[in-house]
């Protein structure tokens, strides 16, 4: 049920420029993320919260690439609205 939950959010949020679709996108990644932490702890299983430390680096990558790519883009046009 959060899964869909984030899923709208990330449709209602991903229409205005790409700023708020990198946050939507974090967003998503730390909802799967509790997920599965909450399932590791339910089997009383250490891989699922190791599993989740990975997808928490993975996202942090992302975030910065993310957010290098649209301080470049920025430089060129002069603006991030509307990019999409």
């Amino acid at each position: 049920m959060l899964t869909v939950i984030s899923t709208l959010v990330i449709y209602y949020l991903s229409q205005s420029n790409l700023i708020t679709l990198l946050i939507a996108i974090e967003i998503l990644l730390l909802t799967v993320t509790l997920q599965i932490i909450q399932t590791g702890g339910y089997y009383d299983d250490a891989y699922g919260t190791l599993y989740s430390l990975v997808i928490l680096i993975i996202a942090g990558a992302e975030s910065a690439i993310g957010l290098s790519i649209l301080v470049a883009y920025y430089r060129l046009r002069g603006t991030i609205r509307d990019a999409i």
